[in-house]
């Protein structure tokens, strides 16, 4: 198992001090399938106030939880003390954290037996759980008692259809019966925590998974208008979602294409999204069904109305149903020519205009006929040119 040398250096930090040390969770899990680890976390046997004894540059993340961050050579490393979790007040938060000296104790409160193995670059792997025999199985199943888990922790249930979509992996029989019976709960859990999980979901490489998360129930838990939505045409979206480009905004307003551009950005407000997100998602639903600019002046007028960027990410999504190579790659010699696409670049400005008489509305609308004027041929982009223009006009 290929470590990096800053987590080793942690682990025997511990060690030196006396305490065990193991890295932990989600990385073990990804070197083990030779994908490589988002983050790497550490869990040990010394509470927080000891760790930040044994490194010199330290902050709180979460003490009472038992997680110091360690920062080495600039990376950030979290370490958590080994820990038991008592009973859960809101299927989120436990209501007590007591720390323990034992790994197993600590291993056994997580969710999924593949995210509870642990590894020591001496000891080897510590998995008390069938994680490894699991990961060759190709399913994700709960530690322990499934229903617990969620119960406990209900974000579990979405990170269950995440991690199958992740990694292709079925969810184990007992799980996937726990996560229907369950699926109610998932009412408790903040849009963002959902709308984060659902985007994970949406950017996996087997995509095929997300069905599960309809034919679960669970998407109807949370949002019925897009449940109702994913049981009619789930299917095409999923092919279209297959062959989409990594680009976040595209993969959304895929997903909630057959939404009106109104209950789109009701659904977006609800799952909390930033501001630049739902305008760049609507903007899109709006002009999905636009008919395809077939000429140059077209498509920098097009542009102009929707900006470069949006335009592009149109092509591109109107290229899961017709080929749009073609168009896509007008845009991109038009951009790449400097063409004035926008008022910000045109050669003539408001303050021009006044110099010869020209006020009030009348600005707007003699910049709104030169830039036509332009976008019909580029070359005119002259100031000199364009004031003929306006004295003609």
């Amino acid at each position: 198992m290929i470590i990096p040398e800053k987590v080793k250096k942690i682990v025997q930090k511990l060690n030196d001090a006396g305490f065990e040390a193991y890295i932990v969770g989600g990385c073990v899990r990804d070197c083990l399938l030779q994908r490589k680890p988002q983050d790497w976390d550490i869990t040990t046997s010394a509470q927080p106030q000891e760790v930040k004894k044994i490194f010199p540059k330290t902050y709180d993340t979460g003490l009472k939880h038992g997680t110091v961050t360690v920062v080495c050579e600039k990376d950030h490393y979290e370490i958590t003390t080994y820990r038991i979790e008592k009973e859960y007040y809101d299927c989120r938060h436990p209501s007590q954290v007591i720390f323990t000296k034992s790994l197993k104790e600590d291993l056994q409160r997580r969710d999924f037996t593949v995210n509870a193995m642990a590894y020591h670059p001496k000891e080897g792997i510590q998995d008390y759980f069938c994680g490894q025999e699991h990961l060759k199985q190709k399913k994700i199943q709960g530690v322990g008692s499934p229903k617990k888990r969620f119960q406990e922790d209900a974000l579990r249930m979405l990170r269950a259809l995440r991690f199958s979509a992740q990694l292709g992996f079925e969810i184990e029989p007992e799980t996937y019966q726990a996560l229907q019976e369950q699926k109610a709960l998932i009412q408790k859990i903040s849009a963002e925590r959902i709308h984060e999980e659902l985007e994970k979901m949406l950017q996996s490489q087997y995509l095929e998974k997300i069905c599960l998360l309809w034919e679960s129930g669970l998407l109807n838990e949370i949002s019925p208008l897009l449940y109702q939505k994913m049981l009619q045409h789930g299917t095409n979206i999923l092919q279209e979602l297959k062959t989409a480009p990594l680009d976040r905004i595209i993969r959304w307003t895929i997903f909630l294409q057959y939404l009106t551009p109104k209950e789109g950005e009701q659904l977006l407000k609800d799952f909390r999204f930033d501001n630049h997100s739902i305008k760049s998602i609507v903007m899109l639903l709006e002009h999905l069904k636009d008919e395809i600019p077939l000429q140059e002046y077209e498509i920098r007028k097009k542009a102009c109305e929707i900006t470069p960027e949006q335009l592009n990410r149109l092509f591109l999504i109107q290229g899961q149903k017709k080929d749009t190579t073609k168009w896509l790659h007008c845009l991109e010699t038009i951009q790449k020519r400097g063409d004035c696409i926008t008022l910000k670049t045109l050669a003539i400005k408001g303050k021009d205009l006044q110099k010869h008489g020209i006020h009030g509305k009348e600005i707007g609308e003699t910049l709104s006929f030169l830039l036509d004027i332009v976008h019909r041929d580029p070359e005119k982009n002259n100031k000199q040119i364009l004031l003929e223009y306006t004295k003609q006009k």
